[in-house]
């Protein structure tokens, strides 16, 4: 009697054993070594579960209930299989239909099958991820900015000086908000400033000592509530880790989605926002201002400083990057600037100095000489 080389699982693991198997007149008879120890079962012809019988660029024949065991097998195998046992039939139609597929149509299936992994990956996933963030109850999303605020600010020496008066130049904007924030000013060269969530704005000093006129702080001060505001920070942050927001959003663990992101805090310096949400926090920063009194074209009077600073560096070879820190978290710079011109154009209003908003910057500016 014939030998047959096959591949064998007994269904409890997902290992495959090199075996042997032999045609009986009542029985397929595999022998299989594991751990070095010859093994043998029988396999009642009747028992084969001949509706399982499948095709996957290999035969597969199954045998008793789950978690059923298994055999790859080739064409030869199976046309001996046929042969021997005429009244047993593997009738799924899948084989058919396979075994009469061209190589043409099987690379467009797999085509088709990777394009449509890659349409949920970057498409249909970040979209639930974004989802799952949206629907964290605001007491959860301030929990998790505090924890997230003090890693971070872990690394920091905070300016309480600038701290107090940018926060007292905030509060001139009354702007009233369901999220309690708080402005902290750090020591650090880097030109930044990022959003946390749940109402934390950290202002890196390096940001600070590049500002002209208050109008650019009230720029950056509007840009970063924008993002807490419309909860980008949580979003981005769901974004960039997917595949677990989705599995918790999915079984309703909204503190596993938390956690997960508190455990990834160190991110939240670096997040990058899509151009949708950049234009939008843009957009509501422009408006604030305006709402304000505030003159809006602060915001592009602070990307076009931190331009011509970072060009004046370059060329004197202080700075080794290509763009401060804040705008290579904030990209898309030079359409963000034009969309802004736009909206200024349409600006019919008259801005007047703000008494109490010119004492605070003054203030500042004199930190700023301080730490220059």
């Amino acid at each position: 009697m014939e030998i047959f080389q096959v591949n064998y699982s007994d269904g409890k693991t997902s290992r495959l054993y090199p075996a042997e198997v032999e045609f009986t007149p009542r029985a397929l008879v595999i022998s299989y070594l594991n751990e070095g120890v010859r093994q043998e079962v029988s396999w009642d012809i009747d028992r084969i579960n001949t509706n399982k019988f499948g095709f996957s660029f290999e035969h597969k024949i199954t045998y008793g209930d789950f978690p059923a065991e298994t055999i790859e097998v080739d064409e030869d195998f199976f046309n001996q299989f046929q042969e021997q046992y005429p009244h047993v039939r593997l009738t799924n139609k899948s084989i058919h239909y396979i075994k009469k597929r061209t190589w043409r149509t099987i690379v467009f299936s797999f085509l088709g099958i990777v394009a449509f992994a890659l349409l949920l990956y970057f498409w249909v996933v970040p979209a639930i991820a974004d989802r799952a963030a949206q629907s964290i109850p605001i007491s959860y999303e301030q929990q998790m900015g505090e924890k997230i605020y003090k890693q971070n600010l872990l690394e920091f020496d905070i300016d309480s000086a600038r701290t107090k008066l940018v926060n007292e130049y905030f509060q001139t904007l009354h702007v009233k908000s369901r999220y309690p924030v708080q402005i902290t000013v750090v020591h650090c060269d880097e030109v930044n400033a990022f959003a946390i969530p749940g109402g934390h704005i950290v202002v890196f000093s390096g940001l600070l000592n590049q500002m002209r006129n208050h109008e650019e702080l009230a720029g950056v001060l509007s840009h970063e509530y924008a993002h807490v505001y419309y909860r980008h920070s949580l979003r981005a942050m769901a974004r960039g880790l997917a595949n677990y927001a989705v599995i918790s959003f999915v079984i309703g663990d909204v503190s596993g989605i938390t956690s997960m992101m508190v455990a990834n805090a160190d991110n939240i310096r670096s997040l990058q926002y899509s151009r949708e949400l950049e234009s939008q926090a843009d957009d509501f920063g422009f408006k604030l201002m305006q709402q304000k009194g505030v003159n809006p074209a602060g915001m592009i009077w602070l990307f076009q400083n931190l331009t011509e600073a970072n060009k004046e560096k370059k060329e004197k070879k202080i700075l080794k990057v290509s763009v401060p820190e804040f705008m290579s978290t904030h990209p898309y710079t030079k359409h963000r600037i034009e969309a802004m011109k736009e909206l200024l154009k349409k600006d019919r209003h008259v801005y007047k100095e703000d008494e109490r908003q010119q004492v605070i910057w003054g203030l500042i500016k004199k930190e700023n000489a301080i730490d220059k």
